[in-house]
């Protein structure tokens, strides 16, 4: 996170009203969406139109001058939308402040660091050297033509360049064609270490970890046409690397979800396990897509994956030629099946390069449309015919999402037509505030085993652990993508728990390594095997073993552990390996401090572990004492917390919600040096593991909704920010607490013993 204000950290994403775009409020019972569109925006600039320069890392460009120009690095909130003419410079950032969704596809641009060759999107075109202008790499690839969009890398300026069109994608094209690099283009190298000047020093932050499994998946068998329930292979045109690295398939899936135009950081999703959402929708592309990747990569996919995430793909292409939606692209009647059938395969294709692979569903987004019109609801139902046959040949599951009143009535019309290719799954957009799977339009017998998503909120701002995202809110009843078999037999069954221990010189001391049973653990138990690797001045007795370990249960073996009265006087993470059933787990630590009583260990940087109730400080002293932290780490005065956390040189830990609350927002009102009243702090926390203090007026949360779990947090943090490792192999913090306006606590409490 960083230096921004309160709101800034706390609610990483805010609504889409602070974005200045004309909108088209489109209002049924049906829930059409918004269209983020104008006739203006999509003007087209003309060659009389006068235009301008523009530079980033050496790559220079001409644009129309009437085109705004955003420097995302000033800011970093700014929703990166390519539904109106503009110019986006630098990376898009974590937490955009973005609608729900926007629709549309126009001229634009947006210019950012390129990264690692290996991370970029399906499709970029590299270009080697330093030429930049021309665009000399023969044809675009299917799905970028399909998705209206060009991209070009060019890592002798460290840049990647995204441009997308509506109808005249030679103006986009004769900018790139017109491009050069200055002197002054960067390497790639170079690139990757810009800076801006709001970004400047900001420490690098490591994720909480979560084991957390999200809703109990559904086990039940689902009969599937052998046409796309077959083996899994790849996909045809699909690329082989995109192929190997898909990890996720199709599952039936089931509890609360919500969409949004593009995804948030894993941070976000992070925090969000405190709420009830367990399914995100992430959109793949499509010419009609008006949204930037941002966040999404296949990176972030197998980290949200394994925090119990699970996913609907969604694909936005040409509407209804009679679409409610204004300024988008149509689908030609007569052709409308097979368009249909080349937007499914650039689905798969752009599916496969995130990770996921056949079984996964795909949805295609069919907006609101005029379905009393017969010619248009036939190209319709003809081009989703086609989308199904698609998938189906590929190996992929076909969704579609639509207004209950318009697409999926129309649908349901053809249940039971032979040569009719139905969707497996809909997906009802029907904004009547009910989560529930039954909708008037869609009779109970259609799509009745498990095969149904029911958006039933539209647009509407959800704040969870902080940050806050602007969201459509469905329930999910339907096949959706996770984790495949595969993947899960690789993954480990059993986690193994250490603990963090303090010992003196000549001394021994008990404590225990706790091993897991998850759902995915075999019926008859797992045989784990472990084993510890003592440094030298350390015995471990026992060093090694094996246990028994049955499906959700837990097994824990005492180990004592001793030191030598010659053992260096420092902190060792102390390896845990384990086996199960022949597989590698993740390797764990556990923690020994090793120091004289009533002596501490040196820490790489100030600390204050702060605490104003009494339980909390005895969780905060025993967190201390177990790392090696002096007494006057630990603070319950009030005044010495707020005068660390303003300085800016201490990483401050807030142990339990009434310090937590205190330092956020001051409930009690309590005397402060600065004299804020009240119910106000200049403060803002930031739930992330650091490894060096954030900065002036911000804290790290190290408290969780249960006392227990506040003593994990806050132990596992503190650890991390002292050897740079989480002693659970960073796999299963508590969710940090969100602050609350409750007066509780005492603005001095004494530091125990």
């Amino acid at each position: 996170m960083g230096r921004y204000g309160k709101r800034a950290v706390l609610s990483a994403v805010a609504s889409s009203a602070v974005i200045a775009l004309p909108v088209a409020a489109l209002s049924s019972t049906s829930g059409p969406r918004t269209v983020e569109n104008s006739s203006n925006a999509r003007a087209v600039a003309t060659k009389a139109t006068p235009d301008r320069t523009i530079s980033y890392h050496g790559y220079q460009m001409r644009v129309p001058a009437s085109w705004p120009v955003y420097r995302l690095a000033d800011d970093p909130t700014r929703c990166v939308l390519f539904n109106r003419h503009a110019v986006y410079l630098g990376r898009p950032g974590a937490n955009q402040h973005c609608p729900a969704h926007a629709f549309g596809k126009t001229e634009a641009l947006l210019v950012q660091p390129m990264g690692s060759p290996g991370n970029l999107p399906a499709g970029t075109v590299m270009e080697r050297g330093r030429h930049a202008g021309g665009w000399s790499a023969g044809p675009l690839a299917a799905e970028n033509t399909n998705a209206h969009v060009m991209r070009l890398a060019l890592p002798a300026a460290g840049v990647l360049v995204t441009a997308t069109y509506g109808t005249h994608r030679s103006l986009v094209s004769g900018m790139l064609n017109g491009a050069r690099l200055t002197p002054a283009a960067a390497p790639v190298h170079r690139a990757r270490q810009h800076t801006s000047r709001r970004g400047a020093g900001r420490p690098r932050a490591a994720r909480l970890g979560s084991d957390r499994r999200g809703a109990a998946r559904h086990h039940r068998a689902r009969q599937r046409d052998s046409r796309y329930r077959g083996s899994p292979r790849q996909a045809a045109g699909t690329n082989s690397s995109a192929a190997t690295a898909s990890t996720l398939t199709g599952e039936l899936g089931g509890g609360r979800g919500f969409d949004t135009c593009t995804v948030p950081s894993v941070s976000t999703m992070t925090k969000w396990l405190t709420s009830p959402f367990r399914v995100a929708a992430t959109y793949l592309g499509g010419e009609n897509w008006a949204c930037d990747y941002g966040n999404f990569t296949s990176s972030w996919v197998s980290k949200v994956a394994a925090e119990g995430w699970r996913f609907l793909p969604l694909w936005v292409g040409p509407q209804a030629p009679c679409s409610f939606a204004a300024g988008v692209t149509r689908i030609n009647p007569s052709r409308a099946r097979s368009e249909g059938e080349s937007e499914a395969a650039s689905a798969v294709r752009t599916a496969g390069h995130f990770g996921y692979g056949t079984g996964s569903p795909i949805y295609f987004d069919m907006e609101g449309y005029n379905n009393t019109d017969s010619a248009c609801r036939s190209a319709v139902l003809s081009f989703l015919n086609g989308w199904t046959r698609g998938l189906h040949s590929a190996h992929y599951v076909s969704g579609v999402y639509s207004s209950a009143a318009s697409g999926i009535a129309d649908l349901a019309s053809q249940v039971g037509n032979r040569s009719y290719a139905s969707p497996d799954d809909v997906w009802i957009a029907d904004w009547n505030g009910k989560a529930e799977l039954t909708d008037p339009f869609v009779p109970n017998r259609d799509w009745a085993n498990h095969q149904r998503i029911h958006q039933y909120k539209g647009p509407q701002t959800q704040t969870w652990g902080g940050a806050s995202v602007n969201i459509d809110s469905d329930v999910v009843g339907g096949e959706v993508a996770g984790p495949s078999s595969t993947a899960e037999s690789a993954a480990s069954s059993v986690l193994a728990r250490p603990g963090i221990t303090a010992v003196a010189p000549g001394t021994a001391f008990k404590t225990q390594l706790t091993f897991g049973g998850t759902s995915q653990t075999p019926s008859g138990g797992s045989k784990v095997s472990w084993r510890m690797h003592a440094p030298v001045g350390l015995t471990i007795s026992p060093d090694h073993g094996q246990v028994s370990v049955l499906r959700d249960k837990q097994k824990t073996v005492t180990l004592t552990v001793k030191a030598s009265s010659s053992a260096s006087l420092t902190r060792h993470d102390v390896a845990v390996t384990a086996t199960a059933d022949g597989r590698s787990l993740a390797d764990s630590y556990e923690l020994v401090s090793v120091f004289q009583p009533h002596h501490s260990l040196s820490t790489p940087m100030p600390i204050r572990v702060y605490a104003a109730d009494s339980a909390s400080m005895a969780l905060a002293v025993q967190t201390a004492h177990l790392l090696g932290l002096s007494r006057g780490d630990v603070t319950g005065s009030f005044k010495q917390a707020w005068n660390a956390t303003t300085g800016g040189r201490h990483l401050v830990f807030a142990v339990g919600q009434a310090a937590l609350n205190a330092l956020y927002t001051n409930p009690c009102g309590w005397s402060n040096p600065a004299g804020e009243r009240r119910g106000h702090t200049p403060f803002s926390v930031v739930d992330a593991t650091l490894r060096q203090p954030p900065g002036a007026k911000i804290f790290e949360n190290a408290t969780a909704s249960k006392s227990a779990d506040t003593g994990q947090l806050a132990s596992e943090v503190t650890h991390f920010a002292l050897t740079g490792t989480l002693p659970n192999g960073g796999t299963s913090l508590p969710a940090p607490a969100i602050p609350t306006n409750h007066c509780s606590g005492s603005p001095s409490v004494r530091v125990g013993s």
